[in-house]
């Protein structure tokens, strides 16, 4: 029985409440209007400065950013290109426009705008490291490391150009130059909390203890990010600490409730090392809740059951997950002891 161990994979975490009673849902509505008070209180003063000044091409440049952020991309190009008909030789402009086909998965038309960015300006530190990022998407990483080297060159104060070596480092295989650059990374920004994650997640797969520092590090950076917090867990159950495992994970689902991992990690220590099989099956209950098609939950309650002696729930969680994968081996295995045991 393993449990889940993503060391590459950056979570993206999100946490809400449900509520039962009317009273509940309509304060839940008042916080959400008053979250978005501010944000339409900056589209207004962006849509002003456009009234009072149409013939600026930086007005439309910061609507479009604004609408990007909002996830509004057809607006975004509308603005942007009108920015660059005002002014077609700004390289943040066209810095701009790339970031919006990156958006659209257009990544073509994106290199095209970096190099139109970079063409007006060679010294444009976002549109070379933009241009190492996208290169790594592609796997190119000749260009990556060469525009790496050409931000570097202009300033050697450079975190996030020694970010994206280590990251094409770490994806070629090359751990040793992927830490030093992460670590030049985290020494020239001490708030680089992906940085902290990646040299954890790094020392993390070598079993080096050094990783429960970088992830105790990242919390302090971004106490209200999930990732960290599962990482460190996995230091310390790696390390089998197990009262400091569970602390970190439910810290972790505090934060994050629908983070599946936690529960299910809470799930295996309950079921591994402490043997309480009703808290076990509690915790993969609720991952499976969150992803009805988490096979390894479905096996381990199914196995929790199966300790407990209620061999119908047991069955019904082992064929369970062999519905989502057929041939499940350990599955197979499950059901053919539970034959054996009812013969």
């Amino acid at each position: 029985m393993k449990y889940f161990i993503p060391f590459w994979i950056l979570f993206i975490l999100s946490g809400f409440s449900l509520f039962s009673c009317r009273q509940d849902g309509e304060k839940k509505t008042t916080q959400a209007e008053q979250q978005q008070a501010p944000v339409n209180a900056e589209l207004e003063v962006l849509d002003a400065n456009i009234v009072s000044d149409s013939l600026n091409p930086e007005n439309y440049y910061l609507r479009s950013r604004y609408y990007l952020e909002q996830n509004d991309i057809n607006r975004a190009l509308s603005d942007i290109s009108k920015a660059i008909q005002l002014n077609e030789n700004k390289s943040d402009y066209f810095v701009g426009l790339s970031d919006i086909y990156l958006a659209m998965g257009r990544i073509p038309n994106c290199l095209e705008s970096l190099k139109k960015a970079e063409e007006l300006d060679p010294a444009n530190n976002s549109a070379l490291l933009k241009l190492a990022e996208v290169y790594l998407i592609l796997k190119d990483y000749a260009n990556t490391f060469e525009y790496t080297k050409k931000a570097l060159e202009l300033d050697r104060i450079n975190p996030v150009a020694h970010f994206i070596r280590g990251y094409a480092y770490m994806e070629l295989g090359d751990s040793s130059l992927a830490i030093m650059n992460f670590q030049v990374a985290a020494d020239q920004d001490q708030n680089y909390y992906s940085a902290y994650i990646e040299l954890g997640s790094l020392y993390l797969a070598q079993k080096n203890p050094l990783a429960s520092g970088y992830f105790q590090t990242a919390t302090r950076i971004d106490p209200n990010r999930g990732e960290a917090y599962y990482l460190l867990g996995m230091t310390y159950q790696e390390q089998e600490n197990i009262p400091k495992a569970v602390e970190t994970y439910e810290k972790l689902l505090v934060i994050s409730p629908d983070f599946k991992e936690g529960h299910y990690n809470l799930g295996y220590i309950n079921l591994v090392y402490i043997n309480d099989f009703e808290t076990a099956i509690r915790y993969f209950t609720q991952a499976v809740a969150l992803d009805p098609e988490y096979t390894d939950a479905y096996f381990n309650r199914g196995y929790s059951y199966e300790l407990m002696g209620d061999y119908m729930n047991a069955r019904k969680d082992y064929q369970k997950a062999l519905e989502i994968v057929p041939n499940y081996e350990r599955s197979i295995v499950g059901l053919n002891r539970l034959d054996s045991l009812l013969q």
